[in-house]
């Protein structure tokens, strides 16, 4: 017969009745004690001092159940066999901090001890060795649309469209602290754009978006992670500041930081996903969108045993904050080097940054209609965006010196010498005269150099002493610079005389006479 314990109040009961009156064998048959007990309990309360004429109090019935208590517990067999072994159980246990399930399969391999895991861990927990639990405490209530807690998690495989075949498919569960209402997005990446595509669909599904929003370690969301101050991603820490939402990160292994969405991967695994028939990704997303609204939002959840549901439309949608339904313009973000062209190269296209950044690292975001480049959280240049393989050029990014060459301007150039001096203007505009005056470029800069060298006044000189001779030629210009004859006279023949010749005879010296 097993063996079955009187309770404090199976003794008063007892008691009672026999003050009542009634016999043994009635109070065993009413009680459902047998009468052994019966007598034993009124004879321990006789030698109390308790009669009929009076009840017991609850010390004297107290004092009734602890003498009344069987002797204790014989070790067992798996005891005294484990006993044997106790300095090598706690040596495994304590100093090299085991898994029970680790310890009971080395007694039987190295041991030959063959017991049970229960066995195992009432030894264990009899002495101590186990570490102490915290406890779990149960947290103040959230407000409605305060707090979502998000988990991303492995679901399965799904055939990928694009390729054909199986590839491994994560799902992002959302879920509403107040209303415990859920929404599922599986992907095939868990990389920043698929979360941020994810968040989007949630708030769409929810028509708001919450407050504080919990979400997971992974390495595309937090850059660094730390229990007090982690490091979020940078773009998503952006797209939380343009939805409206504060970003709450989980410590790395602490399930206790979102323990509302801790089993809802596994719970949409085996209730959703397994022995599902899905043609691909998106249709697979159809299914768990009409699942989430039709299945697990009328559900009656196991702790509020209300319908997640109908609490998320009675009470929490109308405290989210508004969602505008515009999709997010997804930046990104680079660190390139400004190379020594005055340009960065970004997502395979160029764009130019002003040249006093030449040879330094400078960020770079970009979405789709601008490129923003930043030098020390400065706005330094802003460019529209650009294909890959293409140029978006600011020639006043150039050095001043260098930028007519590079925009092939001889204006410039006749500018320029104009300014250096007035003949040197006039030499310049005819040596960039013609069909194709860039062709000329690099002399004229040559010439603008020379006042560099030699000076302005010098080079004026000898740029009038060329063009009165028509030699439109740098290289005479510069050698006149050379051998310092430009300050010579003009020795130019009179119009009307002509040039003497070297053996000049008169006419008649040409005269043959027969």
């Amino acid at each position: 017969m097993a063996y079955r314990e009187v309770r404090d109040v199976d003794i008063g009961e007892i008691l009672r009745r026999w003050q009542g009156g009634d016999s043994q064998r009635q109070i065993a048959a009413s009680t459902g004690v047998s009468r052994n007990t019966v007598a034993k309990y009124i004879e321990l309360a006789g030698e109390a001092g308790i009669g009929r004429d009076r009840p017991a109090t609850e010390a004297e019935l107290a004092s009734l159940h602890a003498q009344s208590q069987l002797p204790g517990r014989q070790r067992g067999p798996t005891e005294a066999l484990l006993s044997q072994h106790e300095a090598q159980l706690q040596d495994w246990v304590c100093r090299e901090h085991m898994q029970l399930t680790r310890v009971h399969e080395l007694l039987r391999q190295r041991l030959g001890v063959t017991v049970s895991y229960k066995g195992l861990y009432r030894f264990v927990l009899a002495r101590d060795w186990l570490p102490a639990h915290r406890g779990t405490l149960r947290m103040s209530p959230t407000k409605p649309g305060e707090v979502v807690e998000t988990d991303f998690g492995y679901l399965g495989r799904i055939t990928d469209p694009l390729t054909g075949r199986l590839r491994k498919a994560w799902a992002f569960v959302p879920v509403l602290v107040f209303s415990r209402h859920m929404h599922v997005t599986i992907t095939f990446r868990q990389d920043i754009a698929a979360a941020i595509a994810a968040f989007d669909a949630a708030w769409a599904f929810f028509q708001g978006i919450p407050r504080r929003v919990v979400i997971d370690n992974f390495s595309a969301a937090v850059d660094k992670a730390n229990n007090y101050d982690p490091l979020l991603n940078r773009v998503l820490a952006e797209y939380s500041q343009h939805r409206g939402f504060i970003l709450d990160p989980a410590r790395i292994r602490h399930p206790k930081d979102k323990p509302h969405t801790e089993r809802g991967v596994p719970f949409v695994r085996e209730r959703f996903f397994k022995g599902g028939i899905f043609r691909d990704i998106d249709d697979a997303n159809r299914q768990a969108e009409a699942w989430c609204r039709e299945i697990a939002g009328q559900r009656v959840h196991g702790t509020t045993r209300r319908q997640p549901l109908a609490v998320f439309e009675a009470i929490e949608r109308p405290a989210l904050l508004p969602w505008d339904s515009v999709p997010y313009d997804l930046p990104n973000w680079a660190r390139p080097k400004v190379a020594r062209d005055y340009h960065i190269s970004f997502d395979k296209a160029l764009y130019s940054v002003p040249e006093r950044y030449r040879g330094r690292r400078v960020d770079v975001r970009g979405d789709r209609q601008l490129v923003r480049v930043y030098w020390c959280g400065e706005l330094i240049k802003t460019h529209p965006r650009k294909a890959p393989g293409e140029r978006s050029t600011d020639y006043n990014d150039y050095p001043a010196h260098r930028r007519a060459y590079a925009i092939r301007a001889p204006e410039e150039c006749i500018r320029t010498g104009q300014q250096q001096g007035e003949h040197i203007g006039q030499f310049v505009s005819e040596l960039l005269a013609g069909e194709f005056p860039w062709a000329r470029l690099r002399q004229a800069y040559k010439c603008l150099r020379l006042a560099d060298k030699y000076g302005a006044e010098r080079v004026d000189r000898a740029c009038a002493r060329a063009v009165e001779y028509g030699l439109v030629n740098v290289f005479r210009v510069e050698k006149m610079l050379q051998l310092n004859i430009e300050q010579r006279a003009l020795d130019l023949p009179l119009e009307d005389e002509p040039p003497p010749g070297r053996f000049a005879l008169p006419g008649s010296a040409f005269t043959v006479q027969p």
